[in-house]
């Protein structure tokens, strides 16, 4: 099976690489080119059509590569069409990347201006294709002469030629083949690389899977299909991505050097050149994106991508030293796709000898294939060895973890022994102190009601009135623990009788009154007055509403207004509502209200334990109902209980 799967791999890649890039139209009649450079790229075409610029002849067959440079190119191509009708034909111009191209021909008697190239929007384009065409009528038994101006701030080059409309769409399509082929190889680096990711839990499958995707992202901006398919409005990005992405794609090269060769610990010298190039990529794809000096940036990009390259070996050679065989060696042949795409870029800037087409495509796919086999299996392999390494720690520590679980397990059971002990004691402490309080606590209060009753000094009854609500607060707090301790050990069973509610709401309220800092307005809907008895337990409802009136209490200002009401919900059920003008709870803060030992940001140095609205709600569960709470900063709060109907008909 491997066998036929390697055979019809190869047998794609020379079908793909025995494809022509480029085969004029064996009727097309380009007679003669002419080629000038404008070094100032002011020349207009008066001055062109004046002879102010020196032409000189080019071969027709022949790729004119221009590299960068800041200078317009003119060229003057004469059309011939020797049959007996107009013939239509495309006239190509050069590769995607051409940034300014415009068309010079005569229509109507006079030479108007066709403008194309990646400085004018795909969609724009009257032809959508990758390469620069133009689409001309020629009459017949005519020569024609069009005049073309090219300029532009990246690598140039050009292959004039005329087609037949189907047979450009033909050639156009076998380059897409290539780069299709290409993004599949990378497509699947990318699915292989997140895949051993997820099983395998190594990060340098993660970030190879990256530089395959900015590879990838590379050849298509490279090919202009990017430009075609993802950004046709934006031809600024459509160049400028061309770089960017080849940038990410060598700062993920050498991430994966840093993870796969372990320099930060194997070679930490050479792990600071490796971050100090990291760094330098990544400012580099930063200004990519933003700065308009584009043709410098690339310059800059290629020399890093030089050092890359040729460092990438001296760093095999030294993780090879350091035991790592199969990557070592193999790291000087997974960097072949930028190898590749140095030499074409710098046999188009004329640093070297030109390079066929072939060079600069075909090859790629080549060098793909290869790197793709050596860096994967690279991480397999490293993988595999620390799996064995990681077995081989497992065989050791199992006995001794066996051992410590033991005596942990010992420890443990000695600790929940003591902790639970302790805990026992520790409720039954305070316990024992909350029933011994209660009483004094008692009996402070009935002594300072009767002085209140006795005591007509305003003074006096001032202090009386503080001792009272010091000691209804003690009291509470206790209460409050001790439902606390309850319902926190699942201990409490309700003792469920019937409760005469308006009684019991009456009664808080002249509680409430011996305070004497707020005034508390109780108001009964008539239906709750008619069915007056609900079935529920009442201390557990007197603690519940005991702490909604005192939180209403300590958070309003002395002398305002606090309403306590009672009336059926539209599901009819009973609804018993504390209202305050108090300071409020923040939106943000009303989920956490009912949480344990949870206190608003509100509540200034106001003291408690953040266990009140905690008790309203577990109470308000036990009965099968639910607490809602409305707030406004400054303006006050509104907690709503809400009982189910059927504590209602049990009572009638």
């Amino acid at each position: 099976m491997l066998k036929r799967l390697n055979k019809s791999v190869l047998v794609s890649c020379w079908l793909l690489m025995s494809a022509p890039l480029a085969a004029g139209d064996a009727s097309a009649q380009l007679q003669r080119v002419l080629l000038a450079e404008d070094v100032s790229a002011t020349a207009t075409l008066e001055a062109v059509l004046a002879g102010q610029l020196a032409f000189r002849p080019v071969s027709l067959a022949s790729r004119i590569n221009l590299g960068v440079s800041n200078s317009a190119f003119w060229l003057r191509i004469w059309l011939k069409n020797d049959g007996d009708k107009t013939e239509t034909r495309w006239l190509a111009i050069g590769q995607a990347r051409l940034q300014h191209v415009s068309l010079f021909n005569r229509q109507s008697g006079q030479l108007r201006e066709t403008r194309g190239g990646m400085a004018v929007p795909f969609s724009s384009r009257a032809i959508p294709m990758l390469s620069q065409v133009f689409e001309l009528d020629l009459a017949p038994h005519s020569t024609e002469e069009v005049l073309v101006r090219v300029a532009g701030e990246s690598v140039m080059v050009i292959e004039p030629g005329l087609w037949r409309p189907e047979q450009f769409m033909q050639q156009e399509w076998r380059i897409e083949r290539v780069v299709y082929f290409a993004s599949g190889i990378l497509a699947l680096a990318l699915l292989f690389g997140l895949l051993l990711t997820v099983f395998a839990h190594e990060p340098a499958f993660f970030v190879y899977g990256l530089a395959a995707l900015f590879y990838l992202l590379f050849l298509w901006a490279f090919s202009g299909m990017a430009y075609r398919e993802l950004w046709p409005e934006s031809p600024a990005w459509a160049l400028h991505s061309i770089g960017f992405f080849m940038t990410l794609s060598a700062l993920m090269l050498l991430w994966v050097h840093r993870l796969l060769l372990k320099t930060a610990h194997a070679m930490p010298r050479l792990d600071r050149v490796v971050r100090l190039l990291m760094a330098g990529f990544l400012f580099l794809a930063v200004l990519m994106a933003v700065s308009p000096y584009y043709s410098v940036l690339v310059l800059l990009m290629m020399v890093l991508m030089l050092l890359l390259t040729l460092g990438s070996p001296v760093l095999g050679f030294f993780a090879a030293r350091h035991g790592v065989p199969f990557c070592g060696y193999g790291l000087a042949a997974y960097v072949l796709p930028w190898q590749v795409s140095q030499l074409y870029y710098f046999a188009s800037l004329h640093w070297q000898s030109t390079l066929d087409p072939w060079v600069g495509l075909y090859w790629v796919l080549v060098a793909l294939l290869l790197s793709s086999v050596l860096i994967l299996g690279g991480l397999v392999d490293q993988l595999n060895r620390a799996r064995r390494a990681h077995a081989q720690q497992e065989l050791g520590q199992r006995e001794r973890l066996e051992v410590l679980v033991k005596e942990r397990t010992f420890e443990l059971q000695q600790a929940k022994t003591v902790a639970e002990q302790t805990l026992d004691d520790q409720r039954q402490f305070l316990a024992m102190v909350s029933h011994e309080v209660r009483s004094p606590l008692a009996s402070i209060k009935t002594a300072t009601q009767l002085l209140e009753l006795q005591t007509e000094n305003e003074e006096s009854l001032a202090i009386l009135q503080r001792i009272l609500r010091g000691a209804q607060r003690m009291t509470q707090f206790f209460d409050n623990y001790l439902s606390f301790d309850r319902l926190d050990t699942q201990q409490w069973v309700l003792s469920e009788t019937r409760v005469d509610l308006p009684a019991l709401l009456q009664t808080l309220c002249e509680q409430d009154s011996q305070a004497n800092t707020h005034e508390l307005q109780l108001s009964i809907a008539a239906a709750v007055n008619e069915r007056r008895w609900l079935y529920a337990d009442a201390p557990l409802l007197s603690v519940l509403l005991n702490n909604l009136l005192e939180n209403a209490r300590k958070y309003s200002p002395v002398g305002s207004v606090i309403k306590l009401s009672a009336r059926i919900g539209e599901d009819g059920g009973l609804c018993l509502s504390v209202s305050d003008q108090g300071v409020g709870i923040t939106e943000n803060e009303l989920e956490w209200v009912f949480n344990k030992f949870f206190r608003s940001t509100q509540v200034g140095r106001v003291a408690g334990a953040g266990l009140g609205l905690y008790l309203v709600r577990q109470i308000a569960g036990l009965h099968g109902g639910f607490v809602k709470v409305k707030s406004q900063l400054g303006r006050g709060t509104t907690v709503t209980l809400t009982l189910p109907q059927y504590r209602w008909n049990y009572g009638q």
